[in-house]
């Protein structure tokens, strides 16, 4: 675990790994998605004990903008960011572009979005509505968590990749086509499962 502080803040974030010494490298990334949606498969119930500090945790690098966290408008959530670590990194991130803050991965995002829907979900009874009220920020937080990675990556027209990146022109911001990738890769099919779990979602 890593916490970098900007000015008053601070954002605590899952190293990217250990270095030598076996001490973690500080590079705020998008694996905690895989915790996030593993943790929605766990029984979570209305009246179960639900880790809502893990999760904020694992959602927050999500949501914050870049260069603190991983957050790129009209993009989405870049799958690493190595502001925090040290140059010699940020020369391996320049050599290795498929898994540096130039691209953004669909699997990520897919499991993000998943493992949002089933968190809001669970915190809903049988009939649609909300089985405890004293948990509506919560679920307004994780909703607003959600739409805003969704919104950003349907804004760059190509969240059916498996991989996008970017290029900037005139001063803007333009989501672009990886490299070698293509339309159709295996992860672009987990987008149907994301709709099918959008669509379920209570009206909140």
């Amino acid at each position: 675990m890593s916490r970098a502080h900007v000015g008053e803040d601070s954002l605590a974030f899952l190293a990217l790994s250990l270095d030598e010494r076996g001490s973690p490298i500080p590079v705020v990334n998008t694996d905690p998605a895989t915790d996030l949606f593993l943790r929605s498969h766990t029984t979570i119930t209305a009246n179960d004990t639900v880790d809502s500090k893990g999760v904020v945790q694992d959602v927050e690098p999500f949501v914050r903008s870049y260069p603190i966290g991983l957050f790129v408008s009209g993009l989405g959530p870049v799958v690493a960011n190595d502001a925090y670590a040290t140059p010699a990194v940020w020369a391996l991130f320049d050599k290795e572009a498929y898994h540096s803050p130039r691209v953004v991965w669909g699997r990520e995002v897919s499991l993000y979005l998943l493992g949002l829907t089933q968190q809001i979900s669970a915190m809903f009874d049988s009939s649609g509505k909300l089985a405890d009220p004293a948990r509506a920020p919560y679920v307004r937080s994780l909703r607003a968590a959600l739409d805003s990675v969704l919104t950003a990556t349907t804004a760059s027209r190509l969240q059916h990749n498996e991989v996008w990146s970017y290029r900037i022109s005139g001063g803007r911001l333009l989501p672009t086509r990886y490299g070698t990738s293509s339309d159709v890769q295996l992860w672009s099919t987990t987008d149907l499962a994301v709709q099918f779990a959008l669509a379920r979602l209570p009206r909140f």
